[in-house]
């Protein structure tokens, strides 16, 4: 798939009903097993006021959310911290993000991994050599949340590239030792009232041509067909900043989340878990036009969900890369981008595929890319 193409220790024990509608209950209304969950709409901040209440935030229910793709811009630059801004201009963004165990009544979870990433008022991600941002990271960053399951980030309001309608990537791990026990990723969209406002003001008014809406982006879409976008209510201005609150639920995760900022994304054969294979393999490999753009497309065959590495290799080098965090069992197409200033000749293609219990697999292909 090209481009970003798929989610308190105040907490009543009692769950008492609110709105007619308790945690409990709504998991059971979602009848899904081993999926993502939302808790939400949660209270967002008010202007000047704290972040809303546990207690006040048990009036969400647990929706069935789908899981996305993490796009072709994720790095995994372990940097961690709350304030990702790193000297970026626009609007200012906080966002509280708080992670439950939609299998376990909705109960905070403690020690996940959480990451953030995106663009800039002009649409341009950090570390990316097409962006002409390589070795930069901001927009980036991670933390661990609390025992409320929580994580903070100081950001800006995003800004539009063409194709993709306004939006955040985020995405929700674990770990043990170096091995990843847990990988889910998901995009956080917003109102077209607020990014009309945003759009207004400067950096981003210096920007003209924006060509997707939210009606108009793909991923977004599919969001809606599930029955659920994951979308914060903000409250505040472009001048004064805005702020909002994401509840995101997740089935499925570890019992315990205790992890190490150290650890590995990518996960090795050394997961203490008796299962030590990848049901997944490279079925075919053929490079294609996208429009104007060069692509090796990836025909991928797996029995379980995986998440796929695919780098072309020239003198020791990355001259392209694509990397998807999630990818459902079946047959599954991975599309790997090649820029304009590569040429055509000799590459190895290293194709790494990862389960959710850390286990891996490379496999190795000569393959001779075509002329622009």
């Amino acid at each position: 798939m090209n481009g970003d193409g798929i989610k308190s220790d105040g907490i009543e024990r009692d769950r008492s009903k609110r709105g007619g509608m308790t945690r409990r209950r709504a998991l059971g209304l979602a009848g899904v097993a081993g999926a993502a969950y939302v808790a939400g709409p949660l209270r967002p901040f008010g202007t000047g006021g704290d972040a809303a209440a546990p207690d006040e935030a048990e009036a969400a229910s647990c929706v069935l959310a789908p899981e996305v793709t993490e796009g072709p811009y994720w790095v995994d630059v372990r940097d961690k911290r709350s304030n990702v801004v790193a000297g970026q201009s626009g609007a200012p963004l906080t966002l509280d993000l708080y992670v439950y165990r939609s299998d376990d009544s909705c109960e905070p979870a403690q020690g996940a991994v959480v990451d953030i990433w995106h663009c800039n008022a002009s649409g341009l991600y950090s570390d990316e050599a097409a962006n002409g941002t390589s070795g930069s990271t901001w927009l980036r960053g991670y933390q661990e949340t609390d025992a409320q399951g929580h994580v903070q980030f100081t950001t800006i309001y995003p800004g539009w590239y063409s194709g993709r309608t306004v939006h955040i990537h985020v995405r929700v791990r674990t770990f043990s030792g170096s091995s990843t026990t847990y990988n889910f990723t998901t995009q956080i969209f917003f109102a077209e009232e607020n990014s009309s406002a945003v759009f207004a003001t400067s950096p981003y008014s210096s920007r003209s041509g924006r060509d997707t809406t939210n009606e108009e982006d793909m991923i977004y879409q599919q969001e809606v067909q599930a029955g659920n976008v994951l979308m914060p209510t903000l409250s505040g201005s472009p001048s004064a900043g805005y702020s909002g609150t994401v509840g995101i639920g997740l089935s499925g995760l570890p019992a315990s989340s205790s992890n190490s900022s150290g650890s590995s994304s990518s996960g090795s054969s050394g997961s203490s878990s008796s299962d030590t294979s990848v049901d997944a393999s490279l079925l075919s490999r053929r490079f294609i036009h996208a429009g104007e753009r060069r692509e090796l497309l990836l025909g991928l065959k797996a029995g379980e969900r995986i998440a796929a590495d695919a780098k072309l290799m020239r003198g020791g080098r990355a001259i392209a890369h694509k990397k998807i965090g999630a990818l459902a069992p079946g047959k599954r197409n991975l599309a790997v981008p090649i820029s304009d200033d590569t040429g055509a000749g000799a590459a190895q293609l290293r194709l790494t595929l990862t389960d959710r219990a850390g286990n891996s697999r490379t496999i190795h292909n000569r393959v001779q890319i075509p002329t622009g």
